[in-house]
């Protein structure tokens, strides 16, 4: 037997793990002692690679639908020549814009290397129909920055905070809110230094539980929260007024619509104590550093990007931004060094980037495409229908809102290809599934760790960090299977494209060969910051310090600076602070609130195994105990929950941490109707109860998906 260190890639913490091999096959993998980060943290996912790798629901070659509707395997180079020529007919009859892109959140594995080509073979094609989980899940991120404006600079973040504010996020199971590593390890730490934390949540979740202030608000009530904790700040004389002056515009203005989110009303609203309220503003006013962190739980709630602008405005009346000469301690190791100035970037001159969609009047933004849109772009007959898709790292039929939609959408496609592992739920409606290889049979390095760590407060390292690996098993024997940097490959070539790959700010690499995976990791990290070579060095993984970035000075003449009184920001929330948040009017017939929650042994709709669920393959309607008593309902008991638009079978069990009036369930899960009379093995698909033009973000076209009303009805 023989142990190898590689690091894990199911999800965005990328642990350093320890791989035993035997024959060929891996046997067992546990987390790396030696990592200096880590110390061998890993969580139930990442131990269970052995057990994926062999799965007998793995596919080993590429499948094609036949004329019986079933699918049959079909080599993978025949596969990809069919391919080609469907995309050539479908664009030539049509317009690039027939033929759209999905990648979904599973592409964390091999984005370093997929992800350029797959952006360059879409180009390529000349579509502009490329969709992410972004705009289904924080978009509003950075729609917020291009109303906002951007310092040019990261945020203090996780660099000695003083002060953290979780807002509708449980990091210890996300993995994000917190710096990659051992999440509670981390948190013990920052605690016992010193460090406050306040968390929103309607559920006191495994953080909330850790709080030095937990507001277990009503869901949706977000907004208001910030709102009311920015006034305070702003009122009592907590704010950095040398910040503010020289660098924001719009704080008299901000200060007149914040008049009505006084600590008393949203308090009321909210339904949380007044005073705990105005001591979370005090407390994270008066830190001398700290960061907030707003995750799904917020920006699901049909308001994501106004919370995110909020967010902004709040980090920057406290003035939580890295300033001239402080050291960037999270640099990225595996790209180049940062550019980074004590200064403003101002707003965008217009959110809007072009690519209109053909519903609710939504247009492509800095957060990409309306993802919620593509169904409705599929069905939506005329000029720019969307015949052919290509999925890749996703599975949107468990991940998209309005299920039985998208459902009836991808079975109208002329061509639906799915690059995917397993039988998914969308691949179970694909016309062809390219079966890839998985983590462990390719080499990889973390750049992704990287590009979160200069993306967004509250995502990657809290100092740069590197690790690569090699292959450390081949693909089974007599399996079919590529890299997926290869398929994208694979058609450009047929296709007649240039093989053209982009690398951020550098200049591209033009291929006139297919290269080796290793060989593409040196290409697309040339001029990083650490050599690659330097990182191979460090086979567990390890902190690289220098060379160090600084924060440089403002540029002579810079007049850039963030506004804090957006207009269209500014009406939103004078809207809230006239209305109350959104709600429907019917609400009376759907008594109860369905939030969203993650669970620690999947990601998403990925790595649902039986040494992962340990028994419940199902994602449980967690509820109060209350609650199920006075629905005369007892734990494992079966429940319809029903929307405005569709129902769904559920499985309940008592949960004394979510708030009463509250349904607390996994997104992401569960398969089509077909499965609802097996619930208890395929779970329920909370996106099924989900329409998309109700309550939805503006900017991004993020529909409500969480705190949608529903009621609760006991199944005999």
């Amino acid at each position: 037997m023989m142990a190898q260190r590689s690091f894990c890639r199911v999800c965005t913490n990328y642990c350093p793990i320890v791989v035993d091999v035997e024959d060929g096959r891996v046997t067992r993998v546990t987390g790396d002692p030696d990592n200096p980060v880590y110390g061998g943290y890993t969580c139930v996912k990442g131990r269970a690679q052995p057990d994926y790798l062999t799965h007998p629901d793995r596919f080993l070659t590429s499948m094609k639908r036949g004329d019986d509707g079933a699918l049959a395997p079909i080599p993978v180079q025949d596969a990809l020549d069919e391919i080609a020529e469907r995309i050539t007919a479908i664009v030539d009859l049509h317009g690039p814009r027939a033929f759209a892109g999905y990648s979904g959140t599973m592409q964390i594995a091999t984005g370093t290397t997929s992800g350029p080509f797959y952006y360059a073979l879409m180009q390529g094609i000349g579509t502009s129909m490329l969709f992410d989980p972004n705009t289904i899940d924080k978009g509003g991120k950075q729609v917020a920055a291009s109303l906002f404006g951007r310092w040019m600079a990261p945020s203090q973040g996780f660099d000695r905070p003083d002060v953290a504010l979780l807002i509708g996020i449980n990091p210890l199971v996300t993995y994000t809110g917190l710096p990659a590593g051992n999440p509670g390890a981390w948190l013990s730490d920052a605690l016992r230094g010193g460090m406050e934390l306040v968390v929103v949540d309607p559920r006191r979740s495994d953080v909330a539980r850790r709080a030095t202030i937990h507001l277990q608000a009503r869901p949706g009530h977000d907004a208001e929260i910030l709102a009311a904790m920015i006034k305070v700040i702003l009122d009592d004389g907590l704010a950095d007024d040398e910040f503010l002056a020289t660098h924001v515009r719009g704080v008299d203005e901000l200060r007149a619509v914040l008049a009505p989110f006084t600590v008393d009303e949203v308090a009321a609203r909210a339904d949380v104590d007044a005073g705990l309220l105005r001591r979370a503003a005090e407390v994270y006013g008066r830190a001398a550093r700290g960061y907030t962190m707003a995750g799904t739980g917020a920006n699901m709630s049909g308001s994501g990007t106004l919370i995110e602008y909020l967010v902004l405005v709040l980090e920057s009346v406290c003035g939580r931004w890295l300033r001239e000469g402080e050291v960037v301690r999270a640099a990225p190791t595996l790209l180049p060094s940062p550019e980074c100035h004590a200064q403003a970037e101002p707003p965008a001159a217009e959110w809007r980037r072009g690519d209109p969609v053909r519903d609710r009047g939504l247009t492509r933004t800095a957060a990409g495409m309306p993802t919620s849109s593509l169904a409705e772009e599929i069905l939506q007959p005329g000029e720019g229908q969307v015949r052919g898709l290509l999925s890749w790292a996703g599975n949107p039929v468990a991940a998209f809102p309005d299920q039985l939609k998208v459902i009836e959408a991808l079975r109208s496609l002329e061509l639906f290809v799915q690059i995917d592992p397993w039988p998914s739920a969308s691949a179970q409606l694909a016309h062809y599934v390219i079966a890839p290889t998985m983590q462990l049979e390719a080499p990889a390095v973390t750049t992704g760790i990287d590009g979160m760590s200069m993306r967004s407060t509250g995502y990657g390292a809290d100092q740069s960090y590197g690790q690569y690996t090699p292959a450390i098993v081949p693909p089974p024997a007599g399996s079919d299977l590529l890299d997926d940097w290869e398929v994208f490959h694979g058609l450009m070539v047929r296709l007649g494209l240039e093989v053209r790959i982009p690398r951020g700010t550098r200049p591209p690499v033009v291929l006139d060969h297919t290269p080796s995976t290793d060989e593409l990791l040196e290409l697309l990290t040339e001029g990083s910051r650490v050599p690659l070579d330097e990182v191979k060095l460090h086979p567990s993984g390890a902190r690289f310090p220098e060379p160090v970035v600084r924060v440089s000075a403002a540029e002579p003449g810079w007049t850039g600076r963030l506004d804090a009184a957006n207009p269209e920001m500014m009406a939103d929330l004078a809207r809230i602070g006239e209305h109350g948040v959104a709600v429907d009017v019917d609400d009376a017939d759907y008594p109860f609130r369905l939030v969203c929650r993650r669970h620690a042994h999947v990601y998403n709709s990925s790595c649902n195994i039986d040494r992962t669920n340990r028994g419940r393959p199902y994602n449980p309607a967690f509820m109060h105990p209350d609650d199920l008593g006075a629905l005369g309902i007892t734990a494992g008991d079966e429940v319809e929950i029903r929307s405005r638009l569709a129902a769904i079978p559920a499985i309940v069990e008592p949960d004394p941490s979510v708030r009463p009036g509250v349904v607390s369930m996994m997104f992401g899960f569960g398969g089509g109707p077909e499965h609802d009379a097996d619930v208890r093995t395929f779970g329920a698909s909370p996106s099924r109860l989900v329409p998309t033009d109700r309550v939805f973000d503006r900017f991004t076209g993020q529909p409500r998906m969480s705190n949608v009303p529903v009621s609760v009805t006991p199944v005999p």
